[in-house]
C-alpha cells in the first residue's frame, strides 16, 4: 500500500508543476515526503508505462517528464537553472515553412532563455 500512495504523491507533484520536470526535480520538490530517489525513478517508469506520463527531452537538458493528458504545449527553456516551464498556445503558420512534397506529422519549439527567477538574481 506505501508504494501506491508514493506513486501518487509522484503523480500529483508532476500535475501541479509548471512544467516538466526531472527525476531529480522531481525528488528535490518531495523532499520531506519519505519518497526516494529510486521510487520516483520506478514510478516515473510505472507512470510511462501505463500512459499516464510522458517523457520530454529538451536540447540536451536530459529527460523530464509530464502527465499525458494537457493539451497541445511548448516550452521555455531557461539557460540560467535548466528550469523547464510550459508554453500554451501555439505557433501559427508552420505549415507554410514545410518544403512542397514534404508533409508535417507534428511538431516542438522550445524557446530560450532567462527566467524571471534568474533575471531578477542578477
Amino acid at each position: 500500500m506505501q508504494r501506491a500512495k508514493q506513486q501518487l504523491t509522484v503523480l500529483q507533484a508532476l500535475d501541479a508543476a509548471d512544467g516538466p520536470l526531472s527525476a531529480r526535480e522531481l525528488w528535490s520538490r518531495l523532499s520531506g515526503t519519505g519518497v526516494g530517489l529510486a521510487t520516483v525513478y520506478r514510478a516515473l517508469q510505472r507512470g510511462v508505462e501505463e500512459g499516464m506520463l510522458e517523457s520530454v527531452e529538451l536540447l540536451g537538458g536530459g529527460v523530464r517528464y509530464e502527465p499525458r493528458n494537457r493539451e497541445h504545449h511548448h516550452y521555455f527553456l531557461c539557460s540560467s537553472c535548466d528550469h523547464a516551464f510550459d508554453l500554451f498556445g501555439c505557433v501559427e503558420g508552420l505549415e507554410s515553412l514545410v518544403p512542397d512534397g514534404f508533409q508535417m506529422t507534428r511538431h516542438e519549439v522550445v524557446l530560450l532563455g532567462t527566467c524571471d527567477a534568474c533575471a531578477n538574481a542578477g
